[in-house]
């Protein structure tokens, strides 16, 4: 117990209840995160009502509140908690911090916050950002009607931006269809190298119309969702 002396006379200091975060234990699957915490009460007197706060990457995710704790006592509870988007992908450990709101007042205020020895997988879940096809252009001279000829369409499009993934490691996955808001979007027809911004697609018979719709997709396989639809144009007529 802490003694003041004032003057010749001396003094106990209040007690105070002390918690701490003792044992974290953290379990992931995605975004989501299963957590039990222990919290034990350190002090020589009851802990009022408090909260615990979860942060991740300086995040704060989730929080809970615990019951009043006796001087000596644990309080165990478990939570389960989503990472938002808001975090940067990276990996990092989870930080419990008991009387996160720091409503107690306490005999150690320093030793409330403690990191999981598990570390977090956050993954990128933004797609990119991307404006859509630009042009898809063919060149076939003559005149219409005649014999099917095979003819190979030029896509072209701007660089889709990213968060994560760099320009020239974006794909591009190419939608056809021979009438207008008819793709397939759960199977691209053709997709691209990375970085590239132009595409030639294989020869088609000339007897019917194409439309084709662009989408970038990043590393982690995230796609856009853009709608925009280019029918293909003969320069050549």
């Amino acid at each position: 117990m802490l003694v003041v002396v004032y003057a010749g006379s001396a003094f106990a200091a209040p007690a105070r209840p002390d918690l701490v975060a003792a044992a974290i234990a953290v379990s992931q699957q995605g975004p989501t995160l299963s957590v039990t915490n222990v919290v034990r009460n350190n002090g020589g007197v009851v802990a009022p009502r408090s909260t615990v706060v979860y942060t991740v990457g300086g995040v704060r995710i989730g929080a809970r509140s615990i019951p009043p704790v006796r001087a000596g006592s644990t309080s165990r509870g478990s939570v389960r908690l989503v990472v938002p988007a808001s975090v940067t992908p990276g990996s990092y450990r989870l930080v419990v911090c008991v009387d996160g709101t720091h409503r107690v007042a306490e005999a150690n205020e320093q030793n409330n916050c403690r990191a999981s020895t598990r570390k977090i997988d956050v993954a990128d879940r933004t797609p990119p950002v991307f404006a859509g096809l630009t042009s898809a252009v063919t060149c076939i001279p003559g005149p219409a009607g005649g014999p099917v000829r095979l003819t190979s369409y030029r896509l072209t499009w701007p660089a889709a931006r990213d968060d994560v993934t760099p320009p020239d490691g974006l794909v591009y996955d190419i939608y056809v269809s021979s009438t207008p808001g008819a793709e397939d979007f759960s199977v691209p027809m053709y997709t691209t190298a990375p970085g590239a911004t132009t595409f030639s697609t294989p020869p088609l018979p000339d007897d019917r119309s194409y439309y084709f719709v662009v989408r970038a997709r990043d590393r982690a396989g995230n796609r856009d969702r853009g709608s925009v639809e280019r029918l293909g144009t003969n320069l050549c007529l």
